[in-house]
């Protein structure tokens, strides 16, 4: 899947969340702009209303973002697009408070700081190496 039509689904989810997940930037230590973006209205100046997540349709796009966060080769737009969009779903699932999804973009979150805080090749799939022989 080229990085464009990534960066797009990203910024599809964020705005589909319809949350800004700003107050969460911290759990994500990543370096995203942040916009004072104005909340959707209709024509008549009243606020749109909030589209359903439902979790059938949460679950496929948790694995694409943690694909778009976590993949080897880390463009940093896409980053922090992925990240953005997981705030966003996470203010989301906590304001519906939906405890499949706070788990699981919880996790992505902390997914991301780890990746983005350390130095080396962080792969989460990797098992650590360590001296003790576990039995």
């Amino acid at each position: 899947m080229p990085v464009q039509s990534k960066i797009e689904f990203c910024e599809f989810c964020r705005v589909w969340a319809g949350q800004d997940g700003e107050m969460y930037k911290e759990m994500t230590g990543s370096s995203c702009s942040s916009r004072s973006e104005c909340k959707e209205e209709d024509e008549n100046g009243e606020k749109v209303g909030s589209i359903p997540l439902p979790w059938e349709l949460m679950q496929p796009v948790f694995r694409i973002l943690g694909h778009c966060l976590l993949c080897p080769n880390q463009n940093k737009e896409l980053v922090d697009k992925g990240s953005e969009a997981c705030r966003s779903l996470y203010a989301r699932s906590m304001h519906d408070i939906n405890p499949k999804a706070i788990l699981a973009t919880g996790s992505l979150l902390r997914l991301t700081k780890h990746a983005l805080d350390s130095n080396d090749e962080f792969d989460p799939t990797e098992i650590p190496k360590s001296r003790v022989i576990s039995v």
